[in-house]
């Protein structure tokens, strides 16, 4: 069959990409933007980008809406579709730091804990319903029903909770629980409002079950209140996602 433009065309853009990766590059379509569609969403006035509110509100700027109810997110259907590079962080932590035990807090499906830990003996700790699942699913591990007023005793050198915090009506829930666990590295991961471009700079959060979201500068000044902050970054811009690693002081 003779070559049209189409197949040419396509042969050229199969070749430019093969180019490109072999110098370490990719080729990424972005999507255009119509013109009825808006752009500008969740991004606070330039004036207000690095604000950060007072210990009562989370760090979070004065006038942010939070939600006063908490709604639970069945996570056990989902597999690596969100945070897969912060559990591939936490594994490369594991590892560089020699560490031996691993608990995930907030483990939803445990399909990531078990695709970057499955080689180790893990702790996984989520609702009873949760647990019920994964007991059956995956017998073998170790499945904690999740209480913070009254924690069950765990011994872990990393912990991992991974778009957890923003589900909680009380953030410091889970700050005093870790603070008891006392691991040797945390790495926590939340989505980072002014990357949503969803209109929540005030809130409520666009998802139903985020009580709160916080911004970039907002999440290190909580976290830093709290324990050492080692590293803070994004750890994937297209789904808004911001990863810290932190210790206990």
């Amino acid at each position: 069959m003779p070559n049209t433009p189409l197949t040419i065309s396509k042969k050229m853009r199969l070749h430019a990409h093969r180019c490109f990766r072999a110098l370490g590059f990719d080729i990424v379509r972005t999507h255009p933007v119509s013109s009825n569609e808006r752009v500008v969403g969740s991004f606070p006035p330039h004036t207000e980008y690095s604000i950060v509110g007072s210990l009562e509100n989370f760090f979070i700027h004065d006038g942010y809406r939070h939600r006063t109810e908490a709604i639970h997110w069945d996570d056990t259907e989902n597999k690596d579709e969100w945070q897969d590079e912060v559990y591939k962080f936490a594994r490369e932590v594991f590892v560089q730091q020699n560490l031996r035990t691993v608990a995930d807090v907030g483990c939803g499906s445990a399909y990531k804990l078990l695709k970057y830990f499955g080689d180790r003996e893990v702790i996984g700790l989520d609702v009873a319903e949760t647990c019920a699942w994964l007991r059956k699913r995956y017998p073998y591990s170790t499945w904690i029903e999740l209480d913070f007023r009254n924690p069950r005793p765990l011994h872990a050198e990393l912990i991992i909770a991974a778009d957890v915090i923003e589900h909680l009506l009380n953030p410091d829930d889970l700050i005093s629980y870790l603070l008891a666990v006392n691991p040797r590295y945390i790495v926590l991961s939340t989505p980072d409002r002014n990357l949503l471009r969803a209109g929540t700079h005030n809130g409520p959060p666009r998802n139903p079950a985020h009580v709160r979201e916080w911004s970039f500068v907002q999440f290190e000044a909580y976290i830093a209140r709290h324990f050492r902050v080692l590293e803070h970054f994004i750890s994937n811009s297209a789904q808004g996602t911001q990863c810290v690693l932190c210790a206990p002081r």
